[in-house]
């Protein structure tokens, strides 16, 4: 006895790969840019505590 197939629903699309592509790049982006947004704070922080 052959194991049944998936449906076709559950298959990767190259939409749905995109998708997913661009989401990831979009992620990416905005943890860099909070992370620097965090050690900008951080640094200013230390500033006001040295000085």
């Amino acid at each position: 006895m052959k194991p049944q197939r998936r449906d076709n629903s559950r298959r990767v699309t190259p939409d749905i790969l995109d998708f997913h592509i661009k989401r990831a790049h979009q992620l990416r982006a905005d943890f860099y840019r909070d992370m620097w947004r965090a050690i900008a704070a951080l640094l200013v922080r230390l500033k006001r505590l040295v000085l």
